[in-house]
């Protein structure tokens, strides 16, 4: 499947380590469009102000400098526009607190992963999402490499060239 057809995905992580591992991991399972912030007023901008963009799924952390995430996607869910609003939400955080997932469940999410996550467990729940949404997910997404974890203290391999 070509990148053209392939969902755009946004990652929200305000770790630039991090964010790049989210990306190698997406991209290892066959992501190709994959647009980064590193707060909630990038974020904001790519999905409302960007005419290039088709944003068309949202991985966001919850711990964000200038506003949170649950901010973020209270944004989101309030647009005016049908296909903002409704823009599919996938959390990645380490909040581990109760609270903190009905709060998020209640801005109407869907997915919710913890910190550290496994590349398969990332890819899986995005693919899973953009299925149920009828969108298009890569045809046989490699096997991201290695058991590594987000957020595990082991060494991992560096991410694969962003600009490939």
């Amino acid at each position: 499947m070509s990148a053209r057809r392939l969902p755009c995905i946004l990652v929200v992580e305000d770790e630039s380590a991090v964010r790049d591992l989210i990306v190698a991991f997406l991209k290892a399972g066959g992501h190709e469009k994959i647009v980064t912030a590193g707060n909630a007023e990038e974020a904001l901008f790519y999905i409302f102000k960007d005419p290039g963009l088709h944003i068309q799924l949202a991985v966001v952390d919850l711990v964000l400098p200038n506003a949170s995430g649950l901010a973020l996607i209270r944004k989101i869910r309030n647009a005016k526009a049908l296909h903002r609003r409704t823009l599919p939400v996938v959390v990645l955080t380490g909040r581990t607190d109760t609270d903190t997932y009905k709060a998020a469940s209640r801005r109407g999410i869907q997915g919710y992963l913890m910190k550290p996550v496994s590349p398969g467990m990332l890819v899986e729940t995005v693919n899973n999402v953009l299925a149920a949404r009828g969108l298009p997910v890569p045809a046989s997404p490699d096997k991201p490499a290695g058991e590594s974890r987000l957020g595990d203290n082991a060494a991992v391999p560096p991410p694969p060239s962003l600009d490939d």
